[in-house]
């Protein structure tokens, strides 16, 4: 990672990954470049994490605006490092306009996140994408429309699982990709509702 670099400024989204058995202090590196990002902008930054407990033991983030899975909402038009997030918290990130500095724990992974936002990996220096066609955009956005209720009916699955198989055709059916992006769309209990579907059209592709 190497320190601050100007590249971080150029981007609305960045990504500090995880980075199993390595010497890399990921966790360290993406607090101060979430702290570089702010301070270039001239804005004190919002902490997004599951629990007050996870900012409070950092000192450079007292006295900052700390949002939680329970307590608080994002405001817009500022810079939001996403602590270590689980994607309930994430949720309340989605559909406001903000420059993200997401640093990961390896509990749950983002980088489907990343990929969908077009997010720079400070680690690799690479701008991410999901490599999604458009005939896969619109695929993973019929997903979304037939989950308006929560996919919980039959229906609801035949036609999500319809678009699924449009994406496997496509070669651009990922997980991973598929829940990313419903979840910044439907809620939790839906999103539970919808990786059983998954689970179910996974197991039918291992039988066939």
């Amino acid at each position: 990672m190497g320190g601050i670099d100007p590249e971080y400024l150029k981007h609305q989204y960045l990504y500090v990954p995880w980075v199993d058995d390595s010497k890399v202090d990921t966790i360290e590196g993406g607090k101060a470049i979430g702290l570089y990002v702010a301070q270039h902008n001239k804005v004190r930054p919002t902490i997004l994490c599951p629990l007050k407990s996870n900012a409070a033991y950092h000192d450079e983030f007292n006295k900052l605006t700390v949002v939680t899975e329970r307590s608080g909402f994002v405001g817009e038009n500022g810079v939001v490092i996403a602590w270590c997030p689980t994607r309930k918290v994430m949720q309340k990130l989605h559909g406001r306009q903000n420059i993200v500095v997401l640093v990961e724990w390896p509990s749950e992974r983002f980088d489907a996140w990343a990929k969908l936002v077009g997010a720079y990996n400070v680690v690799t220096g690479e701008v991410m994408s999901a490599g999604l066609s458009e005939a896969g955009l619109k695929a993973l956005e019929g997903i979304v429309w037939e989950g308006y209720n929560g996919w919980h009916d039959s229906i609801a699955e035949t036609l999500t699982t319809a678009h699924l198989e449009e994406l496997a055709v496509l070669g651009e059916y990922d997980r991973a990709i598929v829940l990313e992006y419903a979840a910044q769309h439907r809620g939790e209990t839906s999103i539970q509702r919808l990786e059983k579907i998954l689970d179910r059209y996974e197991r039918g592709l291992a039988a066939a």
